[in-house]
């Protein structure tokens, strides 16, 4: 069966926040405290994301993936940082009604994160909980048996998705790999002007990680505040942005914590090394981080990760894509391709086109196979101006573009391609732009082995690309 890969998704985000107290994980897809609750956009919600880029349905549970043919899951655990509910609208119930309306987590998990005081033991109970219902069985709406199971290492990954399937037994498996976004889970971040984190207890965090049962594939170093380790890239917008300040600390470098923290996390004893994922770092982090590969680990083969990202452009094709340098330059992209990273591409209407792009007006309209076809050119775009940067300089053109839609992580996600129960028609859909691109613009592409068929640059993106970078780097 035809699988799909998702690089980066927050199937616990809603799930879990809506689990508190108990922290449970509900094995009845019904109950929202479940990571299978199915839970597809109606029309008023449709409505609200498209008028206010809020989201209210769920976009990356379990059955949307399982129902959209996704074999490939990395599950980004992500304890929410307190800046965003102890902000300029201050506390208060109708102020966390507010901040319930948009972020759709649940009252008691916001007043959890409110008077939270470390990030780390939140991590370890967001893994716990995602544990709980690792290899259970779950039949969803009478359609099919499902289960996910939480890979240890890419031979784990051939067993997952080869599970027996005959008619007697059949269970559709979900592979997933455990990532986490933010370095302040390692217990810093809390409150570093006036008390900033015990280097040692941090250090001691990361020793613990690296020995968890399942260990992250990576980790996102930053988010949108300061984290102690590293400078952050601006990253929010709308109501968020004008609710929290995060300049604290933005646009710097490293801080001597930060490259304790990353030399420790590149530490390959055991086999045990955690890769990093350079989203939302900040572009003097990001070069500082280059160099160290460049340098200390010129040795060392550690490929260069970009979970959820979109391009900046160059002077050709500039009028397309958001310049904001929370997105990444061509230089960046070329030091993916050389490292045999991955480069996920996240389906945010915000990051992945300049505002006011004729095309993103026309994603939305009324008639459905319209709206999808200029959607998926948006993402097309992305897609083929790796290749083309990656063709000029005489690398392959199709190897780093993967899918790191960001589903549930509070994005705006473009008209059609609502959950993760779309990537078959999202796939169909950039199957379609590939054809147009080869037939239209044959000689873009000057590397005599770059001129591939459209159907196999679809599915790496959709998957293969990712299926071949687990078997390269967690084994």
């Amino acid at each position: 069966m035809k699988y799909f890969a998702d690089i980066h998704v927050h199937p616990t985000m809603k799930s879990y926040g809506h689990s508190f107290p108990s922290k449970e994980n509900s094995k009845s897809p019904l109950t929202n405290s479940s990571i299978w609750y199915y839970d597809p956009p109606n029309f008023l919600e449709k409505l609200i994301d498209l008028l206010g880029g809020i989201v209210k349905y769920r976009q990356s549970s379990f059955s949307a993936m399982g129902f959209g043919n996704t074999g490939i899951v990395f599950a980004s655990l992500y304890p929410i940082e307190r800046s965003f509910f102890d902000n300029k609208l201050k506390t208060g119930d109708f102020n966390d009604m507010l901040l319930n309306f948009i972020t759709s987590v649940g009252k008691k998990r916001i007043d959890f994160i409110q008077s939270i005081t470390d990030y780390f033991s939140d991590l370890e109970n967001e893994y716990n909980y995602l544990k709980q219902l690792d290899g259970k069985k779950v039949t969803l709406a009478d359609r099919a048996n499902y289960q996910y199971i939480l890979a240890k290492n890419a031979t784990d990954l051939d067993i997952i998705l080869n599970q027996d399937t005959t008619e007697d037994k059949k269970i559709n498996s979900i592979a997933v790999f455990v990532t986490f976004e933010g370095g302040h889970a390692f217990g810093t971040g809390i409150s570093p002007k006036t008390n900033p984190a015990n280097p040692e207890l941090v250090l001691a965090n990361v020793d613990r990680v690296k020995n968890w049962e399942h260990r992250p594939v990576f980790i996102t170093l930053a988010h949108h505040f300061y984290n102690e380790l590293c400078g952050h890239a601006q990253s929010l917008t709308g109501i968020v942005k004008k609710a929290t300040d995060q300049s604290y600390g933005m646009n710097e470098g490293f801080t001597p914590l930060g490259l304790m923290v990353l030399e420790k996390l590149l530490d390959n004893s055991n086999n045990k090394r955690i890769l990093i994922d350079i989203k939302h770092m900040s572009r003097k982090s990001r070069l500082e981080y280059f160099n160290l590969l460049e340098t200390k680990y010129k040795d060392e083969e550690i490929p260069v990760i970009v979970s959820h990202g979109a391009v900046i452009g160059n002077e050709k094709d500039k009028h397309f894509f958001l310049k904001d340098d929370i997105n990444f330059y061509d230089d960046e992209i070329i030091k993916i391709a050389e490292t045999s990273g991955l480069f996920g591409i996240q389906l945010d209407e915000r990051r992945i086109v300049a505002a006011g792009d004729n095309e993103l007006k026309k994603t939305h309209g009324l008639e459905r196979r319209k709206v999808l076809f200029h959607s998926s050119v948006l993402i097309w775009r992305q897609i083929q101006h790796i290749a083309e940067l990656l063709d000029s300089k005489g690398l392959f053109a199709w190897g780093i573009q993967s899918l790191g839609s960001d589903f549930d992580g509070m994005i705006n996600p473009l008209n059609g391609f609502w959950t993760a129960e779309n990537y078959p028609t999202l796939s169909d859909y950039l199957l379609m732009q590939a054809h147009n691109y080869i037939k239209e613009f044959p000689n873009n592409l000057t590397q005599p082995h770059n001129r591939i068929d459209p159907e196999e640059i679809v599915n790496r993106v959709m998957g293969d690309n990712t299926y071949q970078f687990v078997q390269k780097f967690y084994r």
